[in-house]
């Protein structure tokens, strides 16, 4: 009889992509242990590419181009493609909850009430922004929507979507460098 061989990232790919019925079918063949997913393997934009099947697409400008409006849209895109491939082809929880990645803005009197020890061991970052009172002026959006068919709010800014609030942890710290390109935050850099 002649052997047949898989690789396993084809199976993984075909088992994300297939019906129910199909995915049954494939678990008794390979065990369900084979299509277990752990999202912590996803460290890089390049993982989820190779995790979703796709090749690395990054975006590209013109040469007159705005080349920081260009850095964000492509964090952006990296992103997206990131929680997609996160959520594994779920994007909602079983309850259709779907969390976002959080960080928390202090002001300045904040800050100082904090103290620097506290503020050092909580991991707290000092950003480059002239008042951080507000999202808008920390460089962060926000929308807002009411009465248009239903109440709608997106207080979080761009809608980073994730199927758990782990996931959005994982994101918030694993891809923290991309999130903060994706805005145009930038962090100061702080005398040790």
């Amino acid at each position: 009889m002649e052997k047949l061989t898989v690789n396993k990232a084809d199976a993984v790919k075909y088992y994300n992509a297939a019906s129910e019925d199909t995915k049954e079918v494939l678990r008794e063949l390979f065990g369900a242990e084979a299509f277990k997913f752990d999202f912590r393997s996803i460290k890089t934009y390049a993982d989820a590419c190779h995790h979703l099947g796709m090749s690395e697409h990054l975006l590209t400008g013109t040469p007159n181009c705005d080349k920081e409006a260009l850095q964000m849209a492509s964090a952006a895109y990296k992103l997206m493609v990131i929680c997609k491939a996160l959520n594994n082809g779920q994007q909602y929880d079983e309850n259709g909850s779907t969390w976002c990645p959080i960080y928390w803005f202090y002001t300045k009197e904040e800050l100082e009430d904090m103290g620097e020890e506290k503020r050092k061991a909580k991991g707290i970052k000092l950003l480059s922004a002239a008042n951080a009172n507000t999202a808008e002026n920390s460089g962060v959006r926000c929308a807002y929507t009411l009465y248009r068919c239903a109440n709608t709010f997106a207080n979080s800014g761009f809608p980073l979507v994730l199927n758990s609030e782990e996931k959005a942890k994982y994101v918030a710290e694993q891809f923290e460098a991309l999130i903060f390109q994706c805005y145009g935050i930038k962090v100061k850099e702080e005398a040790e």
